[in-house]
Formats: C-alpha cells, structure tokens, sequence
C-alpha cells in the first residue's frame, strides 16, 4: 500500500495555525460576518451559506486541532473525541457570545452545524491517518517529496 508522507512541522508551529484558525473564526462571528447578507445559498442552493461557512470553519478547526495532536501518544479516537469536544466547545462558547451582542444572535442550530463539521473533518482525519505517515521537519530544507 502507497503511504503519503506528510511533514509534522514543530508544536509551537502547529498551535499557531490553531491559534489563527480560530482567532479567525471569533473575528467573523463578533463583527460583520463574511457576504454580509449578501449571498443566501451556498453551493447547489440547498443550505444558506451561513450554514456552509459555519460549517467548513469548524471542519477547519477540528483539522487544525488534530493535526496539533497528531505527536500525542494518545489513541487515534482519544484524540478524535478531545478534538470534536474542543471545537464544538469553541463553537458553543461563541454562540453565548453572540448571545450578548446587540448585532448578533445566537442560534443553537448553529452549533449542530458546527458539530458536523468537525464530526466529518474528526472522521476524515481518522482515514487520512491511515494512508499518511508524519515525519519531523523542522526546517524548509528537512521536507521531502511527499510519495517516494
């Protein structure tokens, strides 16, 4: 079976992107949200695109998340379940933010979505460490070709 090797750049690194993953998040559910009203649906006009955005920031969150763990000698699914924990916990605790903004509501559908999305970003985490095998670099010199 071909594994894809995948660089498992340092910690301080990884918590970072996690960092700015959800600073941007928070940034967009306090202050004016991205299409501002202006867009309705999302692809294929099935969900509004709130629904979509909502629910591609939290896959994101929960990939940003995992990949931060990925070094922990913990469990696949110990992890999975801290990483789906936290970021419907962050989605939660920005709802009950809005909840006190004059010029946001909060919506507990929201974060059902937000749950979906990390759920499928937690599960395709699960399957895309199957097929991937992480290796140190901490350098730009140390990458490698990621199918040798």
């Amino acid at each position: 079976m071909l594994r894809i090797r995948l660089p498992l750049v340092p910690r301080a690194l990884r918590w970072g992107i996690v960092l700015a993953v959800a600073s941007t998040i928070l940034y967009f559910s306090v202050f004016t949200p991205p299409g501002s009203g202006v867009i309705r649906y999302g692809p294929f006009g099935v969900l509004a695109y709130s629904t979509w955005l909502h629910g591609l920031a939290y896959a994101g969150l929960a990939a940003t998340l995992a990949y931060a763990f990925q070094d922990r000698p913990w469990r696949d699914r110990s992890v999975l379940v801290v990483v789906v924990i936290l970021a419907v916990g962050y989605g939660a605790g920005i709802e009950l933010l809005q909840s006190t903004l004059d010029t946001r509501t909060a919506d507990w559908g929201d974060v059902l979505v937000n749950a979906i999305g990390a759920g499928v970003a937690a599960v395709g985490w699960r399957i895309l460490t199957r097929r991937v095998r992480f290796y140190r670099a901490g350098r730009l010199a140390e990458l490698e070709l990621p199918v040798q």
